[in-house]
């Protein structure tokens, strides 16, 4: 990084056997799946953080004598992060595409030694392959998630 060049993420560095690059539609996935994994991590601890102090704020807040507007307003902060929280679901989307992340990884490093089932000359072909069968299965596993959350009926408290 002191020369000015961004430094190299290590699975760039992989190489078939024969001396082949990683295709450059798998190093693309790999790169979008990784700043997803951090948007998605950053984005959760942030929400759950922001979260957690402004509900701990609403008795602080109280015991202070601060004003019924201001305890309401501290309220309705958390109820809009909540929401938030169940609209975006940045912690599944985190754990989601950092399995998807690291079986890509498992796919790449495999093809670069060369192992089956990277041991023929589809090798390269292959790899894409599948790559993108883990982007599908992950797209498919979001759309599923978001139809299911969607037809749950909403629970009515216990009395």
């Amino acid at each position: 990084m002191a020369d000015g060049t961004a430094q190299q993420i290590w699975w760039q560095r992989l190489t078939s056997p024969g001396g082949a690059q990683l295709p450059m539609s798998v190093q693309e996935r790999l790169l979008w799946y990784s700043k997803q994994v951090s948007r998605q991590r950053i984005t959760n601890y942030t929400l759950e953080g922001v979260t957690v102090v402004v509900a701990a704020s609403i008795p602080a807040a109280a015991a202070l004598g601060a004003s019924t507007a201001l305890t309401a307003v501290l309220g309705a902060a958390v109820a809009v992060l909540a929401g938030l929280r169940q609209l975006i679901r940045p912690g599944e989307s985190w754990v989601r595409a950092s399995a998807t992340l690291v079986a890509m990884q498992r796919e790449a490093v495999v093809w670069s030694a060369g192992a089956v089932p990277y041991d023929g000359e589809r090798a390269e072909t292959l790899l894409v392959e599948n790559v993108e069968s883990l982007v599908a299965a992950e797209t498919s596993q979001w759309a599923e998630q978001r139809t299911v959350r969607r037809s749950e009926p909403e629970q009515q408290p216990v009395s």
